[in-house]
Order: C-alpha cells, then structure tokens, then sequence
C-alpha cells in the first residue's frame, strides 16, 4: 500500500520540519539576554519575548479565518520567505537598532506559529500517527536549539550576527522537504486527487476514534469503534458563523484541556523555577540550576512527543489535572523551599515536560481521528486547538509577571540587574 512506502518517508520529512519551524524561535529565545545587552535595553528584554509569541497568536488567526482557501504549497513558500527575512533581519539589526531587531524577530515568531499551523492542518491527509513525526520534530527544536546556541556563543564564542546567518540554510531544507520529502498516501481510486485533496480515513486503514459520546478526550472501546459514526456536519445554509461554533463545539474539550495543560507547564517551568533556584549557592549544578531546568523540561517534551507510537493517553483530562498538581507543587517550593535537593527538581521538571509533550501530541492524535468532525472542517477545528497553545503561552507569561509583582514579590531575592528575572523568564519559553 502507499502508506506502507512512503510512511517512514514521510515521518522523517515531518519530523525534521518539524525541528526547523520551531528551531530559529528557540534560538531567539536562548539569545534574548544577549540581543538586549547589544543594543542597551536590557530592561526591555520582556519585549523580545512577547515579539516572538504575541504576533504568532495573529498568524493563527489568519490561517483560521481568513486563509482557510489557499493552498497549502502557497501557504509554506510564503513561510519560507518569511522565516527566511526574520533571520536576515535580526542578523543585519546590529546595523539599525532595537525596534528594527524586535520587528524582525516577530517574523520568526510569525514563522513559527503560522507553519505549525498550516502543516498541523496538513496532517490531516495523513495516518494520524504520522502527527507523531512532526511533535517529536517540535521538542527537539527546544533541546537541539538550546544547545546550539550555547555551544555558538558560549563555547564557540560567536557573534549573534554570525549565528542567525548560520541558521538560514535551514530554512532552504524546510522548503525541500515539503515540496519533494513529502508524498501523500494514497490508493490505486486516489491517483487523480490533487495533492490537496484529503483521503478518506476509511481507505487508510486506521483505527477509527470517537469522541462523540465522550466528553472526556477518550479513545472508545471496541464495541464503539465498530459502530457507524457519521460526521456532524451543518444544515443547508449554515452561515461562517454558525460554522465556527459547530467546530468550536466538536473540539472545545480537548483544545481547552491542551490550553490549561500550556498555561500550568509554562508557569511551572518558567515562573516556578525561577522562584524555586533563583537564589541557590554552592555547587556548578546548584550556580546552573535554572538552564539545566530548562534542558531538562525540553527532554522531557522530546521523549513524550516522541511517544505516539508507544503509548496513546486515553483520559486527556487525567493529564490536565496532573500538570495542575505540578504547577501548584512548582509555586510551593518557591514559597517554601520544601525540597532540598536539586536533583529532585530536576527530576519533577522532567516530569513537567514529558506531561506537556503527551497532552500536545494526543491531543493532536484525537482530533485527526475523530469521526464526527466532518474533513472540510477539520483544518478549522485543528487551528482551533493551535489557538489555544498560543492563548495557554500568553496567559502563563502575564500570570509569572503579576505573581511576580504582586503574591510572590515578597520571596523574589533582590537584584541589582533589572532584567535578570526577565531573562529567566525568557530562556524556558519554548513551543
């Protein structure tokens, strides 16, 4: 069968887009710090954080609502062109000033969100499984974007300039794999469809989800999968906006579970650690704690995002209170310093990441799957949930800087750098 030739294809072409949509949003994030002190705004390195998410939310939008119709393949080229100008542009900011690099760094993060967006939507031509390619692509751009930048500028001693320039091939290798990497499976009835055209689920042999009956996220029993599940599609005449509320209601309990799974990991991993180790002595370990956090967090993101084909979560809900519990966990220890010893938080921050990782990639995985969703309006329920990481990112940063400035401002150890909370606040946060 297609899927059978082109499936290990197709799942590495995904994978390693994967890596470079998300690979220029991690390494402006890990070189926040440093771009800020080039050009003397340290006290304004918060800006860098919200030029890379903020404008992304926009994207998504536009490839909600506005851009549905537009084809696929112009969709990435003009992706490629735009991630493209970003690096471009933040690499020649040094010869222009701080507004400029910031606008050029909102293209990366328009790059990001929007890619992510349009080649989620993409999937849906594919055996779901194949979303766990693109996932495990996504968390090795928070490991692999990290060290990459360490090792540049740390070790290799490197200027930001030359860094971003270094990075640009790889926009060209993203290109590629998407027009030539790429072959969409089809059956010997399919050869005439457009690449754009999606297949019946039925014709790719996957295991049928549902959702219908269950409210919770879970994948359904035997019994149910072998019953006929026909798509909740709308009556004659349905408006836009009626369209859009049918869509919202078919996915609303799992994009709402992958928003709250965001907004508690991202609270955790950014603001609770930084509370929890900010003051810490002693050791490399103890004096390194919070980057070794952060690489700890972004493995564990790898290894669950990777897991699809091992194990699928069934309770979507289980995994939202789970984080929950750990971002509360994550507020204490700031508070109270419960625990003593930082191998243990490494541990619990691992923990943290690999919770994040399963919500995105189930979450994805049942939405591909579900059977009342009818396929045109698929791509619209899949952004939905895009929206809505965005939205759990965005509320997570305003959450860390009111605790900041209001319940925790008492336990915050006092600096004489300004920016050093900010940047703390910057170099953990990863899609």
């Amino acid at each position: 069968m297609a899927k059978e030739r082109y499936y290990a294809r197709n799942w590495a072409s995904f994978h390693f887009m994967g890596n470079i949509n998300n690979f220029s949003y991690c390494v402006v994030n890990a070189a926040g710090q440093s771009l800020a002190e080039f050009f003397h705004n340290s006290k304004n390195i918060g800006l860098i954080l919200w030029a890379n998410i903020a404008f992304g939310f926009v994207a998504r939008m536009l490839n909600t609502f506005v851009l549905e119709k537009i084809s696929t393949r112009a969709k990435i080229t003009f992706n490629v062109v735009i991630m493209a100008t970003g690096l471009v542009g933040v690499a020649m900011s040094v010869y222009v000033n701080f507004w400029f690099c910031l606008a050029c760094i909102s293209l990366i993060g328009i790059g990001s969100s929007f890619g992510e967006s349009v080649l989620l939507v993409y999937l849906k031509q594919f055996p779901s499984e194949m979303v766990n390619g693109w996932s495990s692509g996504t968390g090795v751009a928070g490991v692999s974007g990290s060290l990459f930048y360490i090792a540049l500028s740390g070790l290799a001693h490197l200027e930001n300039q030359t860094i971003f320039l270094i990075i640009l091939p790889t926009i060209a290798i993203y290109g590629l794999l998407f027009f030539l990497g790429i072959k969409i499976p089809r059956t010997k009835t399919d050869a005439l469809l457009s690449e754009d055209t999606p297949l019946h689920y039925e014709e790719l042999n996957e295991e049928l989800v549902n959702t219908a009956n269950d409210d919770q996220g879970q994948i359904p029993t035997q019994d149910d999968m072998d019953s006929m599940i026909r798509p909740e599609v709308g009556p004659p005449g349905e408006t836009k906006k009626q369209r859009y509320i049918r869509c919202a209601r078919l996915v609303w309990w799992n994009a709402i579970n992958l928003m709250l799974v965001y907004f508690f990991e991202y609270v955790a991993s950014v603001g609770g650690a930084d509370l929890a180790v900010r003051s810490l002595k002693g050791d490399w370990f103890n004096e390194n704690a919070y980057p070794i956090l952060s690489f700890c967090y972004q493995f564990g993101v790898l290894l669950s995002r990777s897991s699809l084909q091992l194990v699928k979560i069934k309770r979507i809900g289980v995994i939202t209170v789970l984080q929950g519990i750990n971002m509360a966990l994550w507020l204490l220890q700031g508070r109270y310093k419960m625990i003593s010893s930082i191998w243990v938080l490494f541990v619990l921050m691992f923990y943290c990441g690999l919770l994040g990782g399963a919500s995105y990639v189930n979450v994805f995985y049942l939405i591909l799957h579900d059977k009342r969703i009818p396929n045109e309006d698929r791509e619209v329920c899949i952004n939905y949930a895009a929206l809505l990481v965005t939205l759990g990112i965005t509320l997570a940063s305003v959450f860390i800087l009111v605790m900041d400035h209001t319940f925790m401002k008492a336990y915050l150890p006092v600096t004489t750098d300004s920016s050093s909370g900010e940047s703390s606040l910057l170099m953990s946060l990863n899609i």
